[in-house]
């Protein structure tokens, strides 16, 4: 049906487009499908990156940032450093807590919830999902969540940062989240509602990757192969959650991770399939290739960000290119801490 709409001569020169990328270096494939049209390889394998605004989206809510590396370690090693990584370990990132998903995830995998350090972004975290059922709130839910806050009724024992029903309430919440998206992917979340409108995650992907083209060019059989991005039923490769801070008010997420390897070269997509703030989805596709320097297997990672949030729709002209540059600003600071994790320092 799709191929119906492309004439002959627009699908002869698509099918050349992709004949050449594929049996290209990765320098120059690089070239093809990212923003980075020159890459000193030398530069990069010291510690360097590059990162810069991705396509311009015509979804109000989307926002996208490219980034380029050199892991000075072969694809394989590569792969297990992003996969295994903890961004925990470096408070400048601002990620409190960190937490790995068995394939079954049980409730007792975020009681690490109840450790949260007794900082105020917590504090304001704990006090907000107090007054769910009072009113407004920029806690990023289902109306069906609020009123299962209401009522819960507190656990007899606990305490720290988070009190004991506060702590119990996101427990559960992100484990009916985690198994809702085991058993059928991004379809089976429930909505975003308390903004107003009903946010579904699986129409933010789709809006994202629409105004990704080259995106979609360059992952289009790992998008396909999973049940975050695509329509196959897969499990992730791993999973996780996290407590991280939003200008000041804690969050909670969870994301997963899907590989596709082709011959030498490993293509990922990190998913965070739900936050209760700061954003509504976020994707980041990395492709992986092997390279050589100075004699060494090294990887050449071109990473790619796409993020959903509903502050993005109202910001406009400088504003937006402020908060892209705010986003550039994270990436770096994730991708340095990682380069310092595998005894790179840039």
């Amino acid at each position: 049906m799709l191929i119906s709409r492309f004439s002959s001569v627009a699908l002869a020169a698509l099918l050349l487009t992709v004949a050449s990328a594929a049996g290209a270096d990765p320098v120059t494939e690089l070239a093809a499908v990212s923003t980075f049209k020159s890459v000193d390889l030398d530069k990069l394998a010291g510690g360097a990156m590059q990162i810069a605004r991705g396509p311009a989206m015509n979804f109000p809510r989307g926002l996208a940032v490219e980034s380029v590396y050199v892991l000075r370690t072969p694809v394989p090693k590569a792969l297990e450093l992003h996969e295994q990584w903890n961004p925990n370990k470096h408070p400048e990132l601002k990620v409190y807590l960190h937490g790995e998903l068995s394939a079954k995830p049980t409730l007792a995998e975020y009681q690490k919830l109840a450790a949260a350090p007794g900082n105020a972004s917590v504090k304001a975290f704990a006090a907000a999902t107090q007054k769910l059922g009072s009113g407004a709130t920029t806690l990023q839910m289902s109306n069906a969540d609020v009123k299962a806050f209401g009522s819960q009724a507190a656990p007899a024992t606990g305490g720290g940062a988070l009190p004991p029903k506060v702590a119990s309430f996101w427990s559960s919440l992100l484990q009916q989240r985690t198994q809702a998206f085991l058993s059928g992917g991004a379809s089976r979340l429930p909505p975003y509602e308390t903004s107003g409108e009903t946010i579904r995650l699986s129409d933010e992907i789709a809006h994202l990757l629409k105004d990704a083209p080259k995106v979609r060019s360059q992952f289009g059989a790992l998008i396909e192969a999973n049940p975050l991005t695509g329509s196959k039923t897969a499990q992730p490769q791993s999973a996780y959650w996290e407590m991280f801070d939003v200008e000041g008010l804690a969050a909670v997420n969870l994301g997963a991770l899907f590989v596709r390897t082709s011959g030498d070269t490993c293509q990922v997509v990190d998913g965070q399939f739900y936050a209760s703030g700061g954003y509504y989805a976020l994707l980041t596709f990395y492709q992986m290739w092997p390279v050589k320097i100075g004699g060494k297997d090294c990887t050449l990672v071109w990473r790619t960000d796409l993020i959903s949030a509903a502050e993005l729709a109202t910001l406009h002209g400088v504003e937006r290119m402020g908060s892209s540059t705010a986003m550039m600003r994270e990436t770096k600071k994730s991708i340095e801490s990682l380069l310092k994790d595998a005894g790179q320092n840039p």
